[in-house]
């Protein structure tokens, strides 16, 4: 590898929004498991916690102005989810998808009144 593909997916120099919005997928997706509820939240939670890991993934790797939409979509109907699927009457999946929704959504924002930080090291440093 060379040190050029090492800067392009470095960490350093990157809003924490996509590592938050990383772990927010990963909850949402093990909280059937762990919470212990099925039916159409369990794959809803599985579906947007796989679809939101893996949008943080590809903007870790290679940011686009394109994510702060998708986190606050991602986020909001996360948010909406228990109540579009009928699923509202689950009271630990209601608030799983209430709670991450909420942060997803709120990366999304972020990155919309936040400027984006460069990636990689300054190329004006000496």
């Amino acid at each position: 590898m060379t040190d050029r593909y090492l800067d392009r997916v470095s960490f350093t120099g990157r809003l924490p929004d996509d590592v938050v919005a990383l772990v927010a997928g990963v909850i949402l997706f093990f909280s059937p498991l762990v919470l212990d509820f099925g039916g159409s939240a369990a794959w809803s939670a599985a579906v947007a916690g796989v679809v939101i890991a893996a949008v943080a993934v590809r903007l870790l790797i290679t940011p686009a102005d394109w994510g702060r939409w998708a986190y606050l979509g991602l986020g909001l109907f996360t948010l909406a989810a228990p109540w579009i699927l009928g699923f509202g009457a689950t009271t630990a999946a209601v608030w799983t998808h209430l709670i991450l929704g909420v942060v997803v959504a709120a990366a999304g924002i972020r990155r919309l009144f936040v400027p984006s930080q460069p990636v990689g090291p300054d190329s004006h440093a000496t």
